[in-house]
């Protein structure tokens, strides 16, 4: 505002020069040194009313179109950037907002729903999704072991059911599979996979088998299968770049064991030698989704 009003000051103070000057101009005939004394006068007013209209111009924003290109930022950017980096509000009115989603592997155990996962895959969940080739359903917690394991149901099963060996036999430096649901798909359209992980010879823990493998997010609750296609493990974490724990199969089938499930145990071959692993897995696992609120 107190430019505006300058500006225009500063314009009528030089139209008013400029009347001024030329009231005396024709004010009558005047000689001898004192007309050119007028005329000097007459000249500096003049220019006074031209610094008068130039000086109200830019103080009014009628500055010429080559001085406001030169101008490196809108004059409102840093509006619109305060505007953008507000948080999103939470609608109470409707559903909550759903601040987080992850994703990991689950597999059944029985033919009535029953499911073995990781536990910090559906630990603290608002809502557990289970989806397997296109279909999803509503799953529930049953239980939560100490370890990092967790009983989950679905209403129906989706897949067939796992078995576990009666006695593990998996030995330093045997080759196994374990992979995230989410990365079967794509792999089976390769052929599939006979196997993607090793059995640590360095590394022995009591709760655990402890696996050479670059398996990466997504993978936590996949079952880990030898060449038999039978369960030996529920992965569990990454601890090293190349380094996978996973819940050996004798926890995970005492925590099936006391909570009432019905596992199928079975020493024999689940599918040939020559087999690939990948589908084997891909038959009896889904991605489990826990959504948090």
């Amino acid at each position: 505002m107190r430019g505006n009003f300058e500006g225009r000051a500063w314009g009528l103070r030089g139209w008013g020069l400029g009347n001024w000057g030329l009231k005396v101009h024709h004010s009558g005939s005047i000689s001898g040194g004192a007309a050119s004394a007028a005329r000097a006068g007459l000249l500096v007013r003049l220019v006074r009313i031209a610094c008068g209209i130039v000086i109200g111009c830019a103080l009014n924003g009628f500055a010429p179109r080559e001085a406001a290109a030169q101008v490196p930022f809108a004059l409102f950017q840093p509006a619109r950037q305060m505007e953008a980096a507000k948080p999103l509000a939470r609608d109470v009115t409707g559903a909550p907002a759903i601040s987080q989603r992850l994703d990991g592997t689950a597999f059944f155990v029985d033919d009535l729903g029953h499911m073995l996962t990781a536990r910090h895959a559906v630990a603290d969940c608002g809502r557990i999704v289970v989806s397997k080739e296109g279909r999803s359903v509503a799953a529930r917690v049953v239980a939560l072991a100490a370890t990092d394991i967790a009983l989950i149901k679905v209403p129906r099963t989706l897949g067939l059911a796992a078995v576990f060996p009666r006695a593990s036999a998996s030995a330093a430096n045997d080759m196994v599979f374990a992979e995230a649901y989410d990365r079967l798909k794509p792999m089976l359209a390769h052929g599939g996979a006979l196997g993607n992980a090793f059995v640590d010879a360095t590394q022995r823990d009591p709760e655990h088998l402890v696996l050479r493998s670059n398996v990466t997010f997504g993978t936590s609750g996949a079952p880990v299968l030898d060449s038999r296609g039978l369960v030996e493990g529920v992965v569990s974490r990454r601890t090293t770049i190349d380094r996978v724990l996973a819940v050996d199969a004798a926890h995970a089938k005492s925590f099936l064991a006391a909570h009432g499930v019905r596992f199928q145990e079975d020493d024999r071959p689940q599918m040939s030698g020559t087999a690939s692993r990948a589908h084997r897995a891909a038959s009896i696992s889904a991605r489990v989704t826990c959504l948090q609120q």
